[in-house]
């Protein structure tokens, strides 16, 4: 399609655009004055007991740890858990997330270390809620060495590898009014060209019908039978 087509499509369907652009308006307002959001997180360390052979916690981990931090951190993803921490208290949205100790192409979970976020509205809200979570993860992890009957000098321990903190999350209301633009552009162009390609395809159907209408033979008169 031409720039003279184009502009032939967009002068007959100015309509389309004016819609197009008020839609665009109206969907920009949202995405720009968006509210202020804080990122709350913690990172917590499953470490092993203490035994002779390792008297360091820190230096005694292994993945099977690791998979145990994991798997309750799977737990408490679970919807009837999200259900469980509104009861709670805990705003916002949360995650449980395992740190990969390898890379994106090769990830390793050999440490024990589990990340906990958390992101709310109001700052103190979501420290509230960070606390709330951690605390249940530490019970959910004694629960389950209860269940099991695991003696005291031998139970898996949490720790505080990384200290809950907040940060406020940066939103550019500039970034957010181009990115409704051109996607409004694009879906009202992606409209009016279908729209146009439509109307157009339709009006030729109707007058080929009709041209195929009025060629077509109307006999009024009886035919005559041949003579044998």
């Amino acid at each position: 399609m031409f720039l003279s087509d184009m502009a032939g499509v967009l002068e007959r369907r100015w309509y389309l655009i004016v819609l197009g652009a008020i839609l665009t308006a109206a969907a920009a307002s949202p995405a720009v004055h968006t509210e202020d959001r804080f990122l709350a997180s913690e990172v917590l360390l499953i470490q092993p007991p203490v035994s002779p052979y390792a008297p360091n916690p820190v230096t005694g981990l292994y993945p099977s740890i690791a998979m145990t931090g994991a798997a309750i951190a799977n737990r408490l993803n679970t919807p009837d858990a999200q259900e469980m921490f509104r009861a709670k208290g805990v705003t916002g949205t949360y995650k449980f997330e395992p740190r990969n100790t390898g890379t994106r192409q090769e990830p390793r979970y050999v440490i024990g270390s589990m990340s906990i976020t958390n992101i709310s509205f109001d700052e103190q809200a979501g420290l509230e809620s960070l606390q709330i979570l951690s605390s249940t993860y530490q019970q959910e992890l004694k629960d389950i060495q209860d269940e099991w009957n695991v003696k005291k000098d031998l139970r898996i321990t949490v720790a505080t590898l990384v200290p809950p903190t907040s940060q406020l999350l940066t939103h550019s209301p500039i970034r957010s009014l181009i990115g409704v633009a051109l996607l409004g552009a694009l879906v009202t162009s992606a409209v009016t060209l279908w729209t146009d390609s439509a109307l157009l395809h339709r009006r030729r159907r109707r007058g080929n019908a009709a041209l195929s209408t009025q060629d077509s033979p109307h006999w009024t008169e009886e035919l005559v039978r041949s003579a044998p």
